[in-house]
């Protein structure tokens, strides 16, 4: 992995370097048989993924999306009150 500037964490290279980080702390803990952080480093992978989609597949899904549901319609029936 080559070191890389992040500008405010807008992370501007992507997440891929998150990926690779998480992917081999994975590695590490099943090759330790830890299940506790094995689960722990999937969480992050999750996450991580879940970013990395949302800005190279659809960017302007995650504008008004919270762990995957997009309240779009809900904010714009709040600005019409």
């Amino acid at each position: 992995m080559t070191n890389r500037v992040y500008n405010n964490r807008e992370y501007s290279y992507g997440y891929y370097p998150k990926l690779e980080y998480w992917t081999t702390k994975l590695m590490e803990a099943i090759k330790m048989n830890n299940i506790v952080e094995v689960d722990a480093c999937h969480r992050k992978l999750d996450y991580f993924i879940q970013k990395q989609w949302i800005k190279a597949v659809n960017p302007n899904e995650g504008s008004n999306t919270i762990a995957g549901v997009d309240f779009t319609e809900s904010l714009n029936q709040l600005k019409n009150l």
